[in-house]
C-alpha cells in the first residue's frame, strides 16, 4: 500500500469544511449588515484606514497556523471556523481589488461573493460524496482515534467506527501493514483506552435526529415541502405573466432602483433572464409537486432538487447582481427548502431490503 501524494483523507473532512462554508456565508452576511447600519464607518484617522480584509488576513493566518502548532479535533474545528470568518471578510472587499478606482460598490462583487460560495459548496458535496475508504486513509484515522483516546475525548461510538474500518487493512495482503493496523486496533480496543473514553454528545446518542423528527413530524414536512413547491410554481405564474406583458407591450422596459451605494444595473436583459429562469424552476417544482402529491416520491424529490439548485445557481448569481444582498433572504429561503428536500427523500426513500436469514441446518 502506497500513500497517496496528498496525504490521507482526513477523517470527517466534510465536517470542517461544512463549518468553513457556514461562517464565511455568516461573516458576509453580518458584516454587510453591520456596515450598512452603520452607514459604513472608516476605522482610522489622518488618511489612515484600516480595512476589515486585513482582519480576515490575519484570521486565515491563525487559521493556518493552529494545526501546525497543535494537534487535536477541537483545534481542526476552531480553525475551520476562523477559516471561513477570514475568508468572508477578506473577500467581502473584493470589489476593491477588480476596479481602478478601488470600488466597495463594484455591482458584480456580489455574485463574485456569492460564486466563491457556490464553489465551496460544491467542493463540499464532492468531498461529501466521496467516502474516505481507502486502508490509508483507515488507518490515519486511526492514528487521530487514538490521540482522542489519549486526550480523553474518545467516545465508544467513534472507537467503534474506527475499529470497524480498520478490517480491510487488518486482512491486507501485506504483513506489515496487516500488523501495523492490528496493533492500532489492539490499542484502541485495549483496557487503557477503555478507561479513558468520553460520554457521548446528544447528537451522537441520536437525540438529535428524534428531537428533528418530534418537531418536524413526516406529514408536516411533507406538507412543507409541497407548500414550498407551489409557492415557487405561483411565483413563476406571476413572472410567465410579467413576460407576457412585456412581450404583448413591445415597447421599452424602464426600471427603477432604490437608492444605494452600489450602481445596481438596470439592463432590461438581467431581468428578463431572471424571469426565464423563475418560469424554469416553476414549471419543474409545480410537476414535483404533483409528483409528491402522487406519492411518486423518488421521482418528485428529484425534480425538486434540480429546480431549486437551478434556482440557487444560475438565478441566484443573477439574483446577486440584480439585486445584490437584498437576494440573502431568498437565498437562504431556497436552501431551506433544499434541506427540507434532502431530509424528506432520507426519510421516505425505500431501503434495500435485509438479506434473507440463514435456513436452519
Amino acid at each position: 500500500m502506497r500513500a497517496p501524494r496528498l496525504g490521507a483523507r482526513r477523517d470527517h473532512a466534510e465536517r470542517y469544511l461544512l463549518l468553513t462554508i457556514a461562517s464565511f456565508a455568516v461573516s458576509v452576511a453580518a458584516t454587510r449588515w453591520y456596515l450598512d447600519l452603520t452607514g459604513y464607518p472608516k476605522v482610522g484617522g489622518g488618511g489612515l484606514h484600516v480595512a476589515h480584509m486585513l482582519w480576515g488576513g490575519l484570521l486565515l493566518v491563525v487559521a493556518a497556523l493552529l494545526p501546525l502548532l497543535f494537534v487535536g479535533r477541537r483545534v481542526l474545528l476552531l480553525s475551520a471556523l476562523l477559516a471561513g470568518v477570514g475568508v468572508g471578510l477578506f473577500i467581502d472587499e473584493v470589489g476593491k481589488f477588480i476596479t481602478e478606482s478601488n470600488d466597495y460598490f463594484f455591482a458584480p462583487a456580489a455574485p463574485l461573493i456569492y460564486g466563491a460560495l457556490l464553489l465551496l459548496v460544491g467542493i463540499w458535496l464532492v468531498v461529501r460524496r466521496t467516502r474516505p475508504g481507502s486502508e490509508h486513509d483507515a488507518m490515519q484515522a486511526a492514528v487521530d482515534a487514538l490521540r482522542d483516546g489519549v486526550d480523553g475525548r474518545l467516545t465508544a461510538g467513534e472507537r467503534d467506527r474506527v475499529v470497524e474500518r480498520l478490517g480491510p487493512a487488518r486482512s491486507a495482503t501485506d504483513p506489515a501493514i496487516a500488523g501495523l493496523a492490528e496493533r492500532q486496533a489492539v490499542l484502541l480496543t485495549s483496557p487503557e483506552i477503555e478507561a479513558r473514553l468520553a460520554s457521548p454528545g446528544w447528537i451522537e446518542r441520536g437525540d438529535a435526529a428524534a428531537l428533528l423528527e418530534r418537531i418536524l413530524p413526516l406529514r408536516l414536512e411533507r406538507a412543507l415541502v409541497i407548500l414550498g413547491l407551489l409557492w415557487t410554481t405561483l411565483l413563476a405564474a406571476f413572472a410567465s405573466l410579467l413576460l407576457l406583458g412585456l412581450a404583448w407591450a413591445g415597447g421599452p422596459l424602464e426600471i427603477t432602483v432604490p437608492e444605494s451605494p452600489v450602481e445596481i444595473p438596470t439592463e432590461p436583459i438581467w431581468v428578463i433572464l431572471l424571469l426565464v429562469i423563475g418560469v424554469v424552476v416553476g414549471i419543474a417544482s409545480g410537476v414535483a409537486a404533483v409528483l409528491i402529491l402522487r406519492r411518486r416520491e423518488r421521482a418528485g424529490i428529484r425534480v425538486a432538487t434540480g429546480a431549486v439548485l437551478l434556482n440557487l445557481v444560475a438565478g441566484g448569481l443573477l439574483t446577486f447582481y440584480v439585486a445584490q444582498f437584498g437576494a440573502v433572504a431568498s437565498t437562504v429561503g431556497h436552501l431551506a427548502l433544499l434541506a427540507l428536500l434532502v431530509d424528506h427523500g432520507r426519510r421516505t426513500m425505500p431501503t434495500a431490503p435485509a438479506p434473507p436469514a440463514p435456513a436452519p441446518a
